[in-house]
C-alpha cells in the first residue's frame, strides 16, 4: 500500500461501513487500516465483510488489525501506523471512524500532501468550521485549541484535530511510534515534535460533522491527561528557553 487511513475503532458498528465506501470511493488506490479495540456490536464483522468488495491488483484495500480490548486511542493510531509502514506506506491519514471527518475532503488533503510533510484537516482556517456543535463545545474546542497553540507555541490554526495526513520519513523522523500517552494529547505532541523539527505543514478546510450514531469516546480521564500532558510540554519548553 502506498496511501493508506488509519482508523481507531471501538463500537462504530453503525458508521464504519459508510466510512470505508466514502474513502474507497474517494481514491483509488487507498487502502484503510481499521485496528478496533474489542468492539462488542459487530464492528469487525462488518470490516471484514467490506474487505470482500474492495480490492487493488487483486489485493484487498480493508485490513483489520484486532487488538481485544480497549488500549487507547494513542496506541491505536500507532499500531495502524506500524501496519501501514511494514506494508509500504509513505503516507499515512489518521481519521475518526465516527464520520466527523468526512471521507470527501481526502482527495484535496492527498494533493496538499504532495508539497507539504503533514497536513492538517483545519476547522479553524477560511472553509472550516462544525456542524451540529452546540455553544458549550464550540467555546471548548476553540479554548482548547487556542490554549495549545499558545502554549506550544505553534503557527498552524487547527492543533487538535485528529483529520491528518502524515509523510513517512517524519512519523521515523520525529519517532511518533514511541510517543508514551493514552488518548487525544498524542495529537498536539505529534503535531509539536513535527512543527519544531522544521516540517513543512500544510491546512486544508474540513467542515467537521458531530456524530450521529454510536457514543463519543471523550472522557473526563483523557480530558486530564491531555491537560496534564500540554503543561508539562510547555515547563519543559520554558526551561529549555531559561537554560539558552
Amino acid at each position: 500500500m502506498e496511501i493508506a487511513a488509519v482508523i481507531p475503532t471501538l463500537n462504530e458498528a453503525s458508521n464504519i461501513e459508510t466510512l470505508l465506501e466514502g474513502i474507497c470511493s474517494a481514491h483509488p488506490h487507498i487502502h484503510a487500516v481499521i485496528v478496533d479495540d474489542g468492539s462488542a456490536d459487530g464492528t469487525g464483522e462488518v470490516v471484514q465483510r467490506c474487505a470482500q468488495k474492495y480490492f487493488c491488483d487483486g489485493i484487498s484495500r480493508i485490513h483489520l488489525l484486532e487488538r481485544g480490548s480497549k488500549k487507547g486511542y494513542a496506541s491505536a493510531v500507532q499500531d495502524g501506523m506500524r501496519l501501514a509502514l511494514s506494508q509500504g506506506a509513505t503516507r499515512i491519514v489518521q481519521m475518526d471512524a465516527d464520520l466527523s471527518h468526512d471521507p470527501a475532503y481526502l482527495p484535496a488533503i492527498l494533493q496538499k500532501s504532495q508539497e507539504c510533510d503533514l497536513v492538517l484537516g483545519s476547522r479553524y482556517i477560511r472553509g472550516g468550521g462544525t456542524r451540529n456543535w452546540g455553544w458549550d463545545r464550540k467555546v471548548l474546542s476553540g479554548g482548547a485549541n487556542a490554549l495549545v497553540r499558545l502554549l506550544l507555541r505553534l503557527l498552524v490554526r487547527d492543533c487538535t484535530g485528529g483529520y491528518r495526513c502524515w509523510k513517512r520519513e517524519w512519523i521515523e523522523k520525529c519517532d511518533l511510534l514511541n510517543l508514551h500517552v493514552e488518548g487525544y494529547a498524542f495529537l498536539f505532541i505529534a503535531l509539536e515534535r513535527c512543527y519544531h523539527a522544521g516540517a513543512v505543514i500544510g491546512e486544508v478546510p474540513i467542515i467537521f460533522n458531530d456524530r450521529q450514531y454510536g457514543k463519543s469516546k471523550m472522557s473526563r480521564k483523557i480530558i486530564l491527561e491531555a491537560m496534564r500532558v500540554l503543561f508539562g510540554l510547555w515547563w519543559q519548553r520554558i526551561g529549555k528557553t531559561n537554560r539558552g
